[in-house]
């Protein structure tokens, strides 16, 4: 390898040195700031929700599942 082609190594291997020097300064610039602390917080209510009766049933009928169908109410 002659004079030129050592040079040529040299400057390869110094823009590859500065290359990820500069990579890896700018990818923390980048990143968003930690956190200062933890935060409590508070869960948020459960929804309210109407009652739904619960019927009785007839005397004719046998035991067994009952599906009921009570309506919720948004708003």
């Amino acid at each position: 390898m002659g004079v030129v082609g050592r040079w040529g190594v040299g400057i390869w291997t110094a823009v590859v040195i500065v290359g990820g020097g500069l990579t890896l300064w700018l990818q923390d610039e980048t990143e968003p700031p930690s956190p200062a602390g933890w935060e409590r917080a508070d869960p948020s209510p459960a929804p309210h929700l109407p009652k739904c009766p619960v019927p009785e049933l007839p005397p004719d009928v046998e035991e067994g599942p009952v599906a009921v169908v009570c309506p919720g109410t948004t708003g």
